[in-house]
């Protein structure tokens, strides 16, 4: 098991998966699109590294998507505009049970049970998260909701440039 003490994210990361060491520290196993290692941060410590290393934070993050979404728990982040890079938690971000996926890398999703459901990822790979297939279907509709009005804004805001005319 390959363990980093920090880890910055790239396009190919799909997954923040909480896991406990031999010690019992909340630490986060990462999967990307070909391998995984295990950083010594929880999920949404690592998520919040990733977004400061990148110049934002997730309370940042969290209040850009309230802004443009509403008032909801759970909602997902902008984690890069630029790239369409969207991430939602699988419950609440405080949970140290809580995974962090990378929308676009969901291929599809299937309930195993009433309480659980199973990711597919567009690499073939899996993974079970104790989250109704419902609340994780809503999960996913909300990212998809926060990436079309922030692509709708950034569409007028660059309309509304192209208008202005230099005298």
């Amino acid at each position: 098991m390959f363990k980093e003490s920090k880890y910055i994210m790239n396009y190919e990361t799909m997954l923040f998966k909480p896991e406990y060491d031999s010690f019992g520290n909340l630490c986060t196993r990462v999967i990307e699109k070909n391998g995984q290692l295990v950083a010594n941060l929880a999920p949404t410590q690592l998520m919040d590294f990733n977004l400061r290393y990148f110049g934002s934070s997730l309370r940042g993050a969290f209040d850009g998507s309230k802004m443009i979404l509403g008032k909801l728990n759970k909602n997902p982040i902008i984690v890069q505009e630029r790239l369409n890079i969207l991430w939602f938690p699988s419950r609440s971000p405080l949970s140290p049970e809580c995974t962090w996926f990378a929308v676009h890398h969901i291929d599809d999703y299937q309930a195993v049970d009433k309480k659980r459901t199973r990711v597919i990822f567009f690499n073939g790979s899996e993974t079970i998260v104790d989250v109704s297939i419902k609340a994780f279907e809503h999960r996913i509709q909300r990212a998809y909701v926060l990436k079309y009005r922030l692509e709708k804004r950034t569409k007028l805001m660059l309309v509304q440039n192209d208008n202005i005319k230099i005298l």
